[in-house]
């Protein structure tokens, strides 16, 4: 992996007045890749990233389609460049009291490394909702999230009667919208599951195991989302993590194999990479996973490399907890020195 940290057009820096509201480009990294450069990837598209950030700051939705347009423009072009199997740009936001940053990610899967993509076919049939339970879904994170922007959810995490608590039954429409999901995970299970394996649109594949996880044995719900993590999408291998870490922070009666879970710290998704770093966090005092995830260690250090700050925190909380050590977050030759010596133990 090579990753650069900087700021590209320094002349999109704000002014303190506005540090809150302007987002200035601190950061642009590449991801597991010896074709795509951060250098190259400046060279090729840099002044089209900062056009990118110009816009995203006009906080217009007009300004906003067009930003993503561009993105979704560098993005196939880096795709097409000779010696690489998959492109991905993401682009994230960071907010203080004090400043406004953005970062830029391309996640890149060389053709020489195409083994990264080894994820079981995209289905393509187009199944029915059982009993509306797909729909249901999406009225309860639509509404469970509008609450929550504007702070009207409470900030301890609610019982649940699942595997998974995103908001529980908070309100009587939440409640409402939870207990035809106990009713519909149980009576409605085989249909669940076809959706999960046959249908083509990932959100309802996603919608499907969340509903799944409110079924009354957890040994089938973690198998579910096992499954899950060899799917095409993203969106569905994330949901699986969600519901995984769930279970591994509440539910101590239930294991998850940590040799599951490492190998998606080479996943092509930013978003599902930052899910698993989150998973492995309550997994490390685990002794009879430590070694499963310190095999996994210059992975890691990998990810402490990049400059966006979301991925970099976590692979330094889990290096941390691995190491019981306290070098600098950017001091990656003691991190790969320590790496290199305890990789090198665990093989003896």
């Amino acid at each position: 992996m090579m990753t650069l940290a900087m700021s590209l057009l320094l002349s999109l820096a704000p002014s303190p007045a506005r540090a809150q509201s302007t987002a200035t480009l601190r950061g642009l990294d590449v991801y597991r890749s010896t074709v795509l450069t951060p250098d190259k990837a400046k060279e090729l598209f840099g002044k089209r990233i900062a056009e990118i950030v110009v816009l995203r700051n006009h906080r217009r939705p007009a300004s906003a389609e067009k930003a993503e347009v561009i993105r979704k423009e560098i993005e196939r072009e880096a795709a097409k460049i000779p010696g690489i199997a998959y492109a991905g740009l993401t682009i994230s936001e960071y907010f203080t009291s004090v400043d406004h940053a953005m970062y830029v990610t391309f996640d890149i899967v060389d053709e020489s490394d195409r083994g990264r993509l080894a994820f079981t076919p995209a289905p393509v049939r187009n199944t029915t909702d059982p009993e509306g339970l797909l729909a249901a879904w999406k009225s309860y994170y639509e509404l469970g999230s509008a609450l929550t922007r504007r702070g009207q959810m409470p900030v301890d995490r609610p019982d649940c009667p699942g595997f998974y608590c995103l908001w529980g039954a908070a309100t009587p429409e939440l409640g409402a919208l939870q207990t035809k999901f106990v009713a519909g995970a149980q009576a409605k299970e085989r249909e669940l599951r076809t959706v999960l394996a046959h249908e083509a649109d990932a959100d309802k594949r996603a919608a499907a195991l969340f509903v799944l996880s409110y079924g009354t044995r957890g040994e089938k719900v973690i198998e579910s989302c096992l499954a899950a993590l060899k799917d095409p999408s993203p969106v569905v291998r994330g949901a699986g993590l969600q519901i995984l870490a769930d279970i591994i922070n509440h539910r101590k009666d239930l294991r998850v194999d940590a040799d599951a879970i490492v190998p998606l710290l080479d996943d092509p998704s930013g978003s599902a990479r930052g899910k698993t770093l989150g998973l492995l966090v309550p997994m490390v005092d685990d002794e009879k996973s430590r070694d499963k995830i310190l095999s996994a260690a210059p992975r890691l250090v990998d990810i402490l490399k990049l400059s966006e700050p979301g991925s970099h925190d976590l692979a330094y909380t889990v290096l941390g907890q691995l190491s019981k050590k306290t070098y600098a977050r950017r001091d990656y030759a003691s991190w790969e020195k320590w790496v290199l010596e305890n990789a090198e133990g665990l093989k003896k």
